[in-house]
């Protein structure tokens, strides 16, 4: 006769196997599942433009280049020249913007901070848009109050605003690392009697020297890619991004747009080596401060010399120009002219709402899917890259990073390669915009949380494992609340730039469903300045609001666990 207490204790423990095995099993088929997704919607497309410009009727050929490289010459030259003057341009005003934040205190920082997160916020249009209703052939400054004639569609308004553009997201960057300094050696250097100069240029500069090369490669990078800015405000000037976006939507030629892309997409592969050699430099530098007292940077800029001169001139140049930019576009949307006078006028605000409301509402429903699933999807990936050590994370770590480097036509193109023909055709769907979006903004938002799940001990997660908990568990439990901080951050991010994003997803979009950021392109693009003015301000605003109700969030979280 059976023993009803161990045979109690061998189902127990049967059961218990069972779950452990199931547990180990869905671990597995999780990890599985993130791999195959990063080979699939990022190794895959890039492949798949490789072969495509190599591709041929008779069999691989190298013609495509051959034809990009007698025929576009000229616009690969375009493109290294106004790269390399943008990104010395583009630098310069971020350094500069940088040290004037980082010295002020009070509500001039954070002033300058708001212009920066405006900026930051911003479709890539704006600019632009700004550019030619400010100095265009019959632009407000220009035109009308110094009564001055030019063309401003050439190389140099390209630079000019290229430069402008990419200044708020370097500069931050560089914030982050002066924010980083031993503030004590600095004070060590001015109590054994060292000028505010002497430490500008003697201890400042040479830290912040990797973080300077960084910007420097990312603003060439960003310029090689930009082809909003030229299509825009070029005139007869073309670089090989703007001839990208006319050979596919003219003439749909993918075998020379592949081949065009593989020229920008060589020196992004390097820049992306480079960026992160320079970046381990830089956290080599800093690491010795990490126990230091660190705060905002104590020099006076206006007595540093001819240095501090220049970074307080260039910054409140900058600050002026985006002041003039945003003010601009709040108030064109408004503004009727009317035989020479301006009026103030609500024509536009209806024509927006009574026809674009459904493309604002497709935006803001794309983002906020990209927010949470891209959100869960780093927060998972962060944890068996960081914590789990699976074999060939170095690998997949730097397949994650590598859409941040590549051109956003690049991405995208891959993409229409990859996924129009069967088993797996998504051209024309939501699902191939929402995924593109969600894997090109991938990698900073896996380093968000990767830099987050270091505050989270690893003594926790081996307690819980210690008390039966499975590795599911442990993630569920331990890791993804932890995690919350970086979730709200991560949140934020891909929903901003879901709403701003252009150059990947423009070759996906369906004409019939495009989104507000196209419709913002399409004004421009037609002269409609005032509705163009109106939409980003929209889109502004919409996201400025999503960011504030999650810094509301955190700021009441951050109470609670205070109090």
């Amino acid at each position: 006769m059976n023993n009803p207490v161990h045979t109690g204790s061998t189902r127990a423990s049967l059961r218990d196997a069972l779950v452990r095995v199931g547990n180990n099993g869905a671990d597995r088929l999780l990890l599985l599942m993130l791999l195959g997704s990063i080979c699939l919607f990022v190794f895959w497309p890039i492949l798949c433009i490789l072969l495509r410009s190599f591709a041929g009727e008779g069999g691989p050929t190298a013609q495509a280049y051959q034809e990009v490289w007698s025929g576009y010459r000229a616009n690969l030259f375009n493109s290294l020249f106004v790269g390399a003057f943008t990104a010395l341009f583009c630098t310069l005003f971020s350094v500069c913007t940088a040290l004037f934040i980082s010295t002020r205190r009070g509500w001039v920082r954070l002033a300058c901070m708001a212009v920066l997160l405006i900026s930051m916020v911003s479709p890539p249009f704006v600019s632009s848009l700004a550019y030619i209703q400010l100095y265009g052939r019959r632009g407000w400054i220009t035109y009308r109050l110094l009564g001055l004639t030019w063309d401003p569609y050439n190389c140099w308004g390209v630079i000019w605003m290229q430069s402008i553009s990419f200044v708020p997201l370097n500069a931050l960057f560089l914030i982050g690392l002066l924010s980083k300094l031993d503030t004590d050696s600095l004070q060590a250097a001015r109590d054994l009697g060292a000028q505010p100069g002497a430490i500008l240029r003697d201890m400042v500069l040479p830290l912040l020297r990797p973080g300077v090369l960084v910007t420097l490669l990312l603003s060439f990078v960003r310029s090689l890619a930009d082809f909003e800015t030229p299509v825009i405000i070029g005139g007869r000037f073309s670089t090989i991004a703007s001839e990208i976006y006319l050979q596919l939507v003219g003439y749909s030629d993918l075998e020379k747009s592949a081949a065009m892309n593989m020229f920008l997409l060589l020196p992004a592969v390097a820049a992306f080596f480079l960026y992160r050699r320079l970046m381990r430099r830089s956290d080599q530098l800093f690491l010795g401060n990490s126990r230091s007292r660190q705060g905002g940077l104590s020099l006076e800029l206006r007595r540093c010399g001819a240095a501090g001169v220049l970074c307080t001139t260039v910054s409140l140049l900058f600050f002026l120009m985006m002041v003039l930019q945003y003010g601009c576009i709040f108030l064109s949307g408004f503004l009727k002219r009317t035989k020479g006078v301006y009026s103030f006028t609500l024509d536009y605000w209806n024509t927006l709402w009574s026809r674009d409301a459904a493309t604002m509402g497709r935006s803001v429903l794309y983002a906020l899917i990209v927010a949470l699933a891209g959100t869960l999807f780093a927060m998972v990936f962060a944890y068996y890259m960081d914590r789990r050590r699976v074999p060939g994370r170095g690998l997949f770590d730097c397949l994650v990073t590598l859409p941040y480097m590549l051109p956003g036509s690049c991405f995208g193109i891959g993409y229409i390669l990859a996924f129009n023909h069967e088993p797996l055709k998504l051209t024309g769907t939501a699902a191939i915009v929402i995924l593109n979006m969600l894997f090109k903004q991938l990698p900073t938002t896996t380093k968000i949380c990767s830099a987050s799940l270091a505050q989270v001990p690893e003594s926790l997660e081996r307690a819980a494992r210690d008390l039966g908990g499975s590795r599911l568990s442990v993630l569920r439990d331990v890791i993804l609340p932890g995690l919350r901080p970086a979730f709200l951050s991560c949140f934020a991010y891909n929903f901003s730039s879901s709403m701003t994003t252009a150059g990947a997803i423009l070759f996906l979009i369906n004409p019939g469903k495009k989104l507000a950021v196209f419709q913002l392109f399409d004004a421009v693009y037609t002269g409609n300045y005032a509705l163009a003015s109106l939409m980003a301000s929209s889109i502004i605003v919409i996201v400025l609001a999503v960011e504030g109700l999650v810094y509301f969030i955190t700021w009441k979280g951050a109470s609670r666990r205070v109090s």
